[in-house]
């Protein structure tokens, strides 16, 4: 009598078989021993994105088959995907109308039909080679085993369906954490999204976070977990932001919502985190600027809380001046060549009015560090922005001024509402110009 069976699936399967000594029928002999799959639903009749779990079962008697190759099945309207195999499947003993046989899964599959109707799943297919006693494989024992095909008779969703449904079918909850509530600007802020439950958590859209405009942030980190043990898919969906805070105030990160559909209570439902209060106080002198080691890469912004704003034109003539020393010194660099060719050119290539705002200037200058080698620029200290620059060799010129142009990009970018369509000053495009052509040079020497 057999104690255990294993099958082991490298290319093929193998087999580990443990018994007693005992009398064993040769399946040649008695062709009802042969190998036979059954397929099986987690439930025949599923909602439209309700997750299914397909399961075939190879049984057998005597000893176990070798499956050379396999032919997966035709799974029309839904959406699949196959579990992965363990390296080694157990066979255990079972009874099929009063005869003993052992049964092994050898393939799964997690089914969301994407449309209603009548659903055919077929042609699971295995070549299989049944061993003779002593391990001896004789060509007249290669056989083919084919599953029966399996019909699903997917269920529309019951109208009417909420127009923000995104596809979450299951039972879910929703989550929303911050690290911190209180912090000083410029300081990292993280932010947690997490959706936990069972269901159809590998094709749902989960929300985003939606973040004041003054908070700079890294793109969002997404982290699933699954439990392996779960017959349906379950575990959680994680989406994480860093964020750096650039003004003081008091700021709300709102709730977050998600339409669900329980298919056992076949009701829509509202999942809704709570609202995050942030409260964000200036920094300490010395640390709201690019010149504090200890601090978050940050620019210094204007108060939108400050009684007497410093007025926008004189902000402009400071930035004017301190561009203009540093354009100087880039022409003794060999710069002039290059900023007076694009000044020349600059009536026909960029007018005055060439709709590039100062937003997507800053824009280019975080993804030409990117490319350059520089990772997630937004977050750097000034000393780690400095040793950034210097690995990538930029030159001790364009050290200088990066930080300066950065400066006055944000300057009009968080200026008055009225300021904001005045035109650049040229000084800053040809900054920035200069600066993305260094950096597209460091980017393709690498």
């Amino acid at each position: 009598m057999a104690i255990f069976r294993y099958l082991y699936r490298p290319v093929v399967l193998c087999v580990a078989l443990f018994f007693f000594a005992t009398t064993m029928t040769d399946a040649s002999e008695n062709p009802d021993n042969k190998p036979f799959l059954t397929s099986s639903a987690s439930t025949s009749q599923p909602f439209v994105g309700q997750e299914v779990l397909l399961t075939y079962t190879l049984y057998f008697k005597d000893n176990a088959p070798k499956i050379s190759s396999e032919t997966s099945p035709s799974l029309p309207g839904l959406w699949a995907k196959e579990s992965a195999a363990d390296r080694f499947i157990r066979s255990i003993p079972t009874t099929v109308h009063g005869e003993q046989f052992r049964c092994a899964v050898v393939k799964q599959f997690r089914l969301v039909p994407v449309q209603s109707g009548r659903l055919t799943v077929s042609g699971y297919t295995m070549q299989c080679v049944l061993p003779q006693q002593g391990g001896k494989e004789l060509t007249d024992t290669r056989i083919e085993i084919t599953a029966p095909a399996i019909l699903i008779a997917a269920r529309s969703l019951p109208e009417p369906v909420p127009g923000a449904f995104s596809g979450a079918v299951g039972d879910f909850t929703l989550d929303v954490r911050a690290d911190k509530q209180h912090l000083n600007s410029g300081e990292p802020l993280s932010l947690t999204m997490t959706l936990t439950g069972t269901g159809s958590l590998n094709t749902l859209k989960i929300p985003e976070l939606q973040l004041p405009d003054s908070f700079r942030h890294n793109p969002p980190t997404r982290t699933i977990t699954l439990n392996k043990e779960s017959a349906l898919t379950s575990g959680s969906i994680s989406t994480s932001v860093t964020s750096w805070p650039q003004a003081a105030g008091d700021f709300q990160i709102p709730a977050l919502r998600l339409v669900v559909f329980n298919p056992e209570t076949r009701q829509f439902s509202t999942l809704s985190s709570k609202p995050l209060a942030i409260t964000v106080t200036p920094a300490a002198q010395g640390e709201g600027s690019m010149t504090g080691d200890n601090g978050p890469f940050k620019t210094i912004l204007p108060s939108a809380q400050s009684d007497t704003p410093r007025p926008f034109i004189s902000t402009i003539i400071v930035i004017l001046v301190a561009l203009a020393c540093i354009v100087v010194v880039l022409k003794r660099k060999k710069y002039l060549g290059y900023t007076e060719k694009k000044r020349s050119n600059r009536t026909d290539e960029h007018p005055a009015n060439s709709g590039i705002s100062a937003g997507m200037m800053k824009q280019q200058l975080f993804a030409a560090l990117e490319d350059a080698g520089v990772k997630s620029p937004g977050g750097l200290t000034r000393k780690e922005l400095e040793g950034e620059l210097m690995r990538i060799d930029m030159t001790k010129e364009s050290q200088s001024a990066l930080p300066a142009i950065l400066d006055s990009l944000d300057r009009i970018i968080y200026s008055p509402a009225e300021k904001k369509d005045a035109p650049i000053p040229e000084l800053i495009i040809a900054g920035v110009k200069t600066l993305l052509n260094e950096l597209k040079k460091t980017g393709s020497s690498r």
